[in-house]
């Protein structure tokens, strides 16, 4: 299923058409690549001449558009750096949406950010959904999921419990089943993954979107700093995932 329909998005990506666009890449996990797989599907969506690329290339761009994700700031300094590198370019640069850990008042031409903690942190952004909110399944992968029929019907356990191993896990892991973005290498692993349970819990954000793309039960737990809990209050709750401070 998806959640949000492609026009959710249209402020991001209407301005960029007619335009060469280069995207960039940050460095990050499993539920990155799931943001990725979604904006490639809405570039191509909206007609958007894009490629995949970097300003140490020789490739021709009018625009940097930089990849979505949560690591806006100084928590995550490699990533960071990598958008210095891009600004440095010259050429204008937006950015995907985000979530701000820490303030950085880079000038960016346009920055969006995925829920509203973040806009604290960065008055001039516009709100917009994350991206993945609007990944659309493709057909063979909803059959290898058994969500084409019944969205239960190739649910093989009642409840799974995935938490993070990381920076930004706040619980302990000895009743976890393990770090579901360890286990993981691609957008495919991980809806097959979630689509595994009836229900489930984690603290791991798209692991959770992954539960709800697939028609699970699903309950978000909050992790080191604002995100979670506020991306279930901007978005989530909307879209029947449920909230508890604990596992």
């Amino acid at each position: 299923m998806q959640l949000l329909p492609f026009s959710a998005f249209r402020k991001i990506f209407e301005p960029l058409r007619g335009r060469r666009i280069g995207y960039v890449r940050l460095q990050g996990n499993v539920g990155d690549t799931l943001i990725e797989a979604a904006a490639f599907q809405m570039m191509k969506h909206f007609e958007i001449d894009f490629v995949v690329t970097d300003p140490s290339s020789a490739v021709k761009v009018d625009e940097w558009l930089i990849a979505g994700g949560g690591n806006m700031g100084s928590y995550y300094k490699v990533c960071q750096q990598e958008r210095r590198q891009v600004l440095a370019d010259g050429r204008p640069v937006s950015v995907l949406p985000q979530s701000f850990i820490t303030p950085e008042q880079f000038a960016y031409k346009r920055v969006f950010v995925r829920e509203r903690a973040s806009l604290g942190l960065r008055p001039d952004a516009l709100l917009v959904p994350d991206l993945a909110l609007g990944l659309k399944i493709p057909f063979h992968w909803k059959v290898t999921f058994g969500l084409d029929r019944q969205r239960q019907s190739k649910a093989t356990t009642a409840e799974g419990l995935w938490l993070r191993q990381d920076r930004e896990g706040l619980f302990s892991k000895s009743k976890s089943l393990g770090d579901p973005a360890q286990h993981c290498l691609s957008p495919f692993q991980y809806l097959r993954l979630a689509a595994r349970y009836t229900h489930v819990i984690t603290d791991r954000l798209h692991f959770a979107v992954a539960a709800l793309l697939c028609g699970r039960k699903t309950t978000l737990l909050p992790n080191s700093y604002h995100k979670n809990r506020s991306m279930y209050e901007t978005w989530l709750r909307g879209l029947g995932c449920e909230w508890r401070d604990a596992p």
